[in-house]
């Protein structure tokens, strides 16, 4: 499986997992889409369609807007990707408003998923899912 379809397979993960342990929750999935691009080929000299991939994240770092009754929207971004100093640099580039609640979920080798949230100086780890069961607080979803 691919880099892009392991990504958004976990993405449909999270979304599933939000809906199954907080019923009452809208999220909204923001996926990269791809559209036709009329080319000639080189080789043949053709005319012909090629699909192209665009990466269509919010603010080129979120996958999932969460929102909860009573609660602030969380903003979520959803990767596999190990390091996690690299999508924080993404995070932390948008001047996100003061308690907004923002979110990194890490799907880690052991099918683990880490759950960090942003605060002003650092990634906080508040829980983890592991096989689907959760260890999470109780303020879990407030910032």
């Amino acid at each position: 499986m691919n880099k892009a379809r392991k990504g958004n397979a976990f993405q449909d993960w999270c979304v599933k997992w939000i809906m199954k342990n907080y019923p009452r929750s809208v999220c909204h999935n923001q996926k990269a889409v791809a559209k036709a691009i009329p080319i000639v080929d080189p080789k043949t000299k053709k005319r012909e369609v090629r699909w192209v991939s665009q990466r269509n994240d919010i603010f080129g770092c979120i996958d999932l807007i969460w929102v909860l009754p009573d609660a602030p929207i969380i903003w979520v971004q959803c990767t596999t990707d190990q390091h996690i100093e690299r999508k924080e640099k993404d995070l932390r580039s948008v001047p996100w408003p003061p308690n907004t609640n923002v979110q990194l979920w890490l799907k880690r080798p052991d099918k683990r998923v880490d759950i960090y949230n942003m605060t002003a100086d650092n990634m906080r780890l508040v829980c983890s899912i592991v096989r689907g069961k959760s260890c999470l607080p109780t303020t879990f979803g407030s910032a």
